[in-house]
């Protein structure tokens, strides 16, 4: 028999559980090495990395990531969008934007926005940041400057630093001593009413 029917005959009788009737100087036995041995003793009580139930993707500071972001995780964005993005949670954003944004609900802290905003839940613009681009959202407070309009089915609350250039629509509005609002404000509509008007 030669080399490559022996070996042919063990792959099959391997495929099928079976023991290969060689000669027994014709059989190979491969043992384990001492050294891999004693190393899967060491690294049988290692337990496997778990996969985390709920992550965070980042775009860090120095990155600059041209084109449209799309994900199921929590989002921080440090460095620069250009391209829309939509998160099915929440977006958390130090850095700039150049796009759509369209998450659960956002926080802005320092940072620019250049295009809309829709959160379905809540939106919060810290100081210093600043959106251009019209909002969408169920609650919003904003401490930043916001060029456009601004449509929400709750509550708005403008700090005194915030500066609003656009009309504002919401259920119910606070206003800070100091905050500027250069547009129209309509106010006590109800979720349903601002619904119909966006569609």
């Amino acid at each position: 028999m030669g080399w490559y029917q022996k070996q042919k005959k063990i792959y099959e009788a391997r495929q099928q559980n079976h023991e290969v009737d060689l000669p027994q100087d014709e059989v190979v036995h491969t043992e384990p090495k001492k050294e891999d041995v004693i190393e899967m003793e060491e690294n049988k009580d290692v337990e496997l990395p778990v996969k985390p139930q709920d992550s965070t993707s980042l775009i860090g500071e120095h990155t600059e990531l041209t084109g449209d972001v799309s994900t199921d995780d929590d989002l921080t964005i440090y460095g620069r969008v250009k391209g829309n993005i939509k998160c099915s949670k929440s977006i958390q954003i130090y850095g700039s934007v150049e796009g759509d944004i369209l998450c659960q609900d956002a926080t802005i802290i320092q940072a620019e926005i250049h295009g809309n905003i829709e959160c379905r839940e809540s939106l919060k613009i810290s100081q210093e940041s600043t959106v251009e681009g019209n909002i969408t959202t169920t609650a919003l407070e904003n401490g930043g400057a916001v060029r456009g309009d601004i449509h929400a089915g709750g509550h708005i609350r403008l700090s005194e630093k915030s500066q609003v250039s656009g009309d504002i629509t919401a259920a119910s509005i606070s206003v800070d001593q100091g905050a500027v609002i250069q547009g129209c404000v309509m106010i006590g509509i109800k979720e349903a009413d601002s619904a119909k008007k966006e569609a």
